[in-house]
């Protein structure tokens, strides 16, 4: 029986180590055909893009190559690159929900300052969920009209389908917007290569695409400025008592009107 037993032993043992020696052939043409599916691209930055919520997600090359990696790893892409550097990265193409072709980053390095990050596709943990705040949501001519300033170096003006210049990007991907028909006075100040100021407020176009609406844009270097009257908050409509009491008003005044009316017949 014990013999048996042995027997039993042995050749559990032996089936054990036939799945493992299987298990790690797996793994390892897994692990070769991830490596081999990836590819490699070089180039200079031109300028960043954002996402709808406004992260750094991505860059474009001089090439026309796009990368990209998840809004959330902003702040260690962000680290790495500049406009202006010549980078490397590793990764693969894919074809994004529109229809657009990009290059999905897997680690991009810096080919000037050796700096380097990782997409290791982890997200941060959601926030704990809790009651839900009823308010506006934020969609297509939705704007926040917050005041705030921001600053940056131009590095291409944008047009309006007639062709007026109306907005510009800066280098950290922010698109600055006013409207087409003061092409005149903004493109004058918005010169490419020049540091500019801008005050305004966040905007979502009919698009969906987020833009800074300005209100006024100062050129650092020469000090020429532009301003956009229209692009003020505008003031707050009357109040129906408000418009109760002039029309009340304007009702004794007709009454007024109308008594010195009477008096003047009485009198002829």
């Amino acid at each position: 029986m014990q013999g048996l037993e042995r027997i039993g032993d042995r050749r559990w043992k032996t089936q054990l180590a036939a799945l493992g020696a299987s298990l790690a052939v797996l793994l390892g043409a897994g692990l070769t055909a991830r490596a081999q599916a990836q590819e490699r691209v070089r180039g200079t930055v031109e300028r960043l893009t954002t996402a709808p919520k406004g992260e750094i997600d991505g860059a474009i090359l001089d090439d026309g190559t796009t990368l990209h990696w998840p809004p959330h790893l902003e702040g260690e892409f962000r680290r790495a690159i500049v406009v202006g550097d010549e980078v490397e990265a590793t990764g693969r193409q894919e074809t994004g929900k529109s229809g657009e072709e990009r290059f999905e980053v897997v680690r991009l390095t810096n080919l000037e300052t050796n700096a380097s990050a990782a997409n290791d596709d982890r997200r941060p943990p959601k926030p704990p969920k809790g009651p839900k705040e009823r308010g506006p949501r934020r969609g297509p001519g939705v704007e926040d009209r917050r005041i705030t300033t921001i600053k940056g170096v131009v590095r291409r003006l944008t047009t309006a389908p007639k062709g007026e210049i109306d907005g510009a990007i800066l280098d950290d991907g922010t698109t600055l917007h006013w409207p087409p028909h003061l092409e005149g006075p903004f493109k004058d100040v918005a010169v490419v290569g020049d540091r500019v100021e801008a005050t305004g407020s966040n905007e979502t176009g009919k698009r969906g695409e987020e833009r800074f609406e300005v209100v006024r844009l100062t050129n650092l270097k020469t000090n020429a400025a532009a301003g956009n009257d229209a692009g003020r908050a505008k003031p707050p409509r009357a109040r129906p008592d408000d418009v109760d009491e002039r029309l009340r008003a304007l009702e004794e005044q007709v009454r007024r009107i109308e008594r010195k009316l009477d008096r003047l017949i009485d009198e002829r």
